[in-house]
């Protein structure tokens, strides 16, 4: 937070600090569902009038936004330390000799001169080295913030080889090693040591989980009686034993509250010494920092008041729903200071040119317009007969002219299914979900990389946080309508090819035969349409091996 100055008379201030407050504000999503004290418009405000202060992401806003108004301003801060690490510092064998990369360094040039801002970075740009160039010219105490596992692993092996495993520690995860000069951070771990809850809390949350658990067993036990049909009078009997025996195994309320206590003090001290922890950091990278709308992300953020840098990396900054979120992000990482799109990689040649190819499905027989979101995705996705053996098909035209293959679901069981028609069929395939370990996830990607497997299925896992190899083909077969989600799909497999043309197909379904489910494939379809560089679109008649195309440089 960055305080207004205080001067000998606060009423003097009350029109700069209305206009400030109103810059600031945001409709509060589902006010309009709210009791609403008299007076209240809806409306929140991010300046805080009993401290005067406001994140200091807004400062050039707020700036900007008074001069308008024919104010002088005059910004008062502490100096920003200067950075440690050499000027054009070398992070792997790749250098700096290839100029089409030359935005990563004019992002850590822009971060060391403005001390904080987004980097939106398409996919595929290479926010991860971005990352590790940054620390390495600031080399002062950095946290590198993530919400996903699979993210804080893959970055703390990337910055063991860049920097030794001596200046790398982890945070979350079950791992609190915080002592090493570059910390990889899980917001959810930060943000649980952050929180002390109320002994009423507490005891309330125990009596729940406890009553949960006694439901459980009463309505198992139930089932097993009634399966084995055993006479109602042992069964009551029975009954009665288990709630006996679940009324003896209830915590007595003294050790509840002894117990309550114990947890309290430990929330307190873990508390005092992650605040401790957060304010020791100068420089704080964002991971996905779209996700800093959050409440736990930016609760993590604002207590690092001594970050003095501050970089968040995203492809698709404020695009969330609600003002609040949006504007959350600049608050805790200020505007958008660099921005590399889809095109200039293409252009440049870093990312493949992607070929859309959208086809129409068939019908089936039990999904009609009206029906239900998950009854349609379960029937006009998931075991959708035709759309899965589409899939197939083009993952065997693929691999006849010698292009790896990568689909994208989001239920295990589309994967399984999926998995079942290729092996089936004799492709050699691996089906990687959340339940699979990095190690396993890096042993799949390898195999797709060195062409040992066909094709790849993948649930969200492969969303973020994974280096996907390049690959000839993706099959966004999951469907769904979320931008941030589908952009970074289409972007997984578009990392540059070896050798041949420098394209990568990818295919989608219209959806047409139900209202959501064609609502989110036209969704689906107009990020590709607005998106400069996804320059063409095909469109497939119904019947394999006939095709109608239609081209138009986007």
């Amino acid at each position: 937070m960055l305080p207004t100055p205080s001067t000998p008379s606060s009423s003097t201030l009350q029109e700069e600090r209305l206009l400030v407050s109103e810059l600031l504000s945001y409709a509060v999503e589902g006010s309009e569902y709210m009791t609403k004290r008299p007076g209240w418009d809806g409306r929140s405000s991010f300046f805080v009038f009993k401290t005067n202060s406001f994140p200091a992401g807004f400062v050039p806003r707020v700036q900007s936004h008074l001069k308008r108004r024919g104010y002088q301003v005059q910004i008062v801060r502490k100096p920003r330390p200067d950075p440690l690490g050499e000027v054009m510092p070398l992070v792997d064998e790749f250098g700096h000799s290839d100029e089409r990369y030359s935005y990563q360094m004019d992002t850590v040039h822009k971060l060391v001169k403005f001390g904080m801002g987004i980097a939106q970075v398409a996919t595929g740009g290479g926010k991860s080295r971005i990352a590790r160039l940054a620390y390495a010219r600031v080399k002062r105490k950095t946290l590198f913030l993530t919400t996903r596992g699979s993210l804080m692993y893959q970055f703390r092996d990337d910055c063991v080889q860049s920097f030794g495993e001596s200046e790398v520690g982890i945070v979350g995860d079950s791992e609190w090693d915080a002592d090493k000069p570059l910390v990889c951070g899980m917001v959810q771990t930060l943000a649980q040591r952050l929180t002390v809850h109320s002994a009423d809390h507490m005891i309330e949350s125990h009596l729940l989980r406890q009553q949960e658990r006694e439901k459980k067993e009463l309505d198992q036990l139930k089932a097993r009686l009634a399966k084995k049909k055993v006479p109602m009078g042992q069964r009551k009997k029975e009954i009665e034993a288990l709630t006996k025996d679940q009324i003896a195994r209830r915590v007595p309320d003294g050790k509840l509250l002894v117990d309550i206590e114990s947890k309290i003090k430990k929330q307190i001290q873990q508390r005092k010494e992650t605040i401790e922890l957060l304010r020791s950091f100068e420089f704080v990278i964002a991971e996905e920092a779209h996700e800093a709308g959050g409440n736990s992300y930016f609760d993590v953020m604002t207590a690092c008041v001594n970050a003095h840098y501050r970089l968040a990396l995203t492809a698709t900054p404020f695009m969330r729903g609600d003002a609040e979120s949006n504007m959350r992000l600049m608050g805790c990482s200020g505007g958008i200071m660099i921005k590399i799109t889809e095109k200039q990689l293409i252009d440049l040649g870093i990312l493949a040119t992607p070929v859309f190819l959208t086809l129409p499905t068939e019908r089936p027989k039990s999904l009609f317009k009206g029906s239900s979101y998950d009854k349609a995705y379960r029937v006009g996705i998931v075991e959708n007969e035709w759309r899965n053996k589409r899939i197939v098909a083009e993952c065997i035209r693929m691999s006849r002219y010698g292009l790896t293959s990568m689909i994208l679901v989001q239920r295990v069981n589309h994967g399984n299914a999926l998995k079942d028609y290729l092996t089936k069929i004799g492709m050699r395939v691996r089906f990687i979900k959340g339940s699979d370990d990095q190690d396993a996830r890096k042993h799949a990607l390898k195999q797709l990389a060195t062409g040992e497997i066909n094709v790849l299925i993948g649930t969200n896992i492969l969303d973020v946080g994974v280096d996907v190899p390049s690959v000839g083909f993706i099959a966004l077969a999951g469907g769904g309508k979320a931008e941030v989600a589908n952009r970074q799909r289409i972007g997984r497999g578009l990392r540059a090819k070896k050798s041949g043309p420098n394209i990568c197909f990818v295919l989608d379904f219209v959806d047409e035969h139900n209202k959501h489910l064609k609502e989110h494939a036209i969704q689906r379809k107009a990020i590709i349409t607005k998106t400069p560089g996804f320059a063409r679109i095909f469109c497939h008649l119904v019947k394999f091996g006939i095709h109608r195309t239609t081209a138009s440089n986007v």
